[in-house]
């Protein structure tokens, strides 16, 4: 069994989000696009105004590659943490490409 303190069914809720939009997308990259936009406007945030939990996902080989973001992290010096879960994915259209 693996704990992993400061993430938990936020990021769960937006994996079955994230694999339930790209089941059916004719461009996975395209799909995941409105999240990355999202992250990329985060990271750049001061800690206090940025969302304490925010994801970014990848799609390469095969597999979703989400890196799950905690801004609030309590064990870590300057606040940032991140949880990376690879999950298995083969899309239901073979367009993948970017």
């Amino acid at each position: 069994m693996n704990i992993m303190l400061g993430f938990g069914s936020t990021e769960e809720h937006v994996r079955a989000e994230v694999q339930a939009a790209v089941w059916d997308a004719d461009n996975v990259h395209e799909t995941l696009k409105p999240w990355n936009d999202k992250a990329d406007i985060y990271d750049e945030m001061p800690r206090e105004i940025a969302p304490e939990r925010y994801t970014r996902i990848h799609y390469y080989e095969e597999a979703l590659h989400f890196m799950h973001i905690n801004r609030r992290h309590r064990f870590s010096p300057d606040g940032w943490a991140m949880w990376q879960v690879d999950v298995p994915f083969r899309p239901k259209h073979s367009e993948v490409a970017p």
